[in-house]
């Protein structure tokens, strides 16, 4: 195993490997020399140390999530070519990954609804572009994703108050 390996993983108790993050720029940068690797019948000792690497994080975003489900799916390497501890890994990072995901996604909306309640409901119908960037900055979302959501939250109370008027 690599040194580059050794940084993105520790083990647990009972001597497995369990994942640790890393950033999205290396598993970008992994899948494409892994893509290479897989091409290249030289590269087998290269191919599973960057599989290891790669099975060994915890994806933060769907790119990175789709770089560790692929050591899974791959028809060469996955877990049709048989079982191995790095597929076990593999799927420990995806799952720890998409529950912060999710986590993430629910705690974004949370912040967002915290923000629009504290304003009143003729400011919710005009946000303040300070409104949102403040809110997507708090709940490290993009402010496309804080106005999508600021305008799911506000479309109730804008036909309540289409309705009483």
């Amino acid at each position: 195993m690599t040194e580059h390996n050794v940084r993105s993983q520790e083990r647990d108790g009972n001597g497995l490997l369990t994942p640790l993050p890393v950033q999205e720029a290396c598993v970008t940068a992994l899948s494409a020399q892994l893509s290479a690797a897989l091409s290249d019948p030289d590269a087998s000792d290269d191919r599973w140390d960057i599989i290891e690497t790669i099975a060994a994080t915890i994806p933060t975003t769907p790119t990175e999530a789709v770089a560790v489900v692929s050591i899974l799916t791959d028809p060469n390497i996955g877990l049709d070519a048989g079982q191995t501890e790095t597929h076990l890994t593999a799927a420990r990072s995806l799952e720890a990954g998409l529950r912060a995901m999710a986590a993430n996604a629910d705690n974004s909306i949370a912040a967002m609804d915290d923000e629009i309640a504290g304003i009143g409901v003729s400011a919710a119908t005009a946000p303040p572009e300070t409104l949102i960037a403040g809110a997507a900055e708090r709940a490290g979302i993009t402010i496309e994703q804080a106005r999508a959501c600021y305008e799911t939250f506000t479309a109730p109370l804008a036909a309540l108050e289409r309705s009483a008027s």
